[in-house]
């Protein structure tokens, strides 16, 4: 009878050892709070973005869009999609394209916490025989803590 209570109390108390270290470490999925999705706001600053001559025919527009989580539920950024159009004739004179991949390796993260910020360096080139007015177009996908799938994107004028 004292061996099967010890054994009982041995069992018991392997199966409360593995429950408390199975909540321990390793999950850094973060907590899903009330809220039913994820709001991101995308700015750049600065706005307008002043173009830089770098060397003789080649220009470099250069801002930081910053990303805000508004509604208090992380999300995941799957891409930042940005192009620089000449506003004279349309045509598509820069482009730079971060997936989530490259989020991680160039700005050392993809995600924007719960009410938190994250910037991304923008600078994009072109050549010309002279300094062009233009438009930047940024956009920006992302996948919040709960599944959804975000989007946002904004005009600036270069100039």
């Amino acid at each position: 009878m004292l061996a099967t209570a010890f054994r009982t109390l041995g069992l018991t108390a392997a199966l409360v050892a593995l429950v408390a270290l199975a909540g321990c470490g390793g999950d850094d999925t973060p907590p899903v709070t009330g809220v039913a999705n994820s709001v991101i706001q995308l700015t750049v600053a600065p706005n307008p973005i002043a173009t830089v001559v770098t060397s003789g025919s080649t220009f470099v527009v250069r801002g930081t869009a910053k990303v805000t989580e508004l509604n208090g539920l992380g999300a995941t950024l799957e891409l930042v999609d940005t192009r620089l159009f000449d506003d004279l004739t349309g045509a598509l004179i820069g482009s730079a394209f971060y997936d989530d991949k490259d989020l991680v390796v160039f700005i050392g993260s993809k995600r924007v916490e719960a009410k938190g910020v994250l910037e991304i360096p923008q600078e994009l080139s072109y050549v010309a025989t002279a300094k062009r007015a233009a438009s930047l177009v940024i956009r920006v996908r992302a996948v919040d803590d709960k599944g959804n799938t975000l989007e946002q994107s904004l005009l600036v004028k270069v100039s």
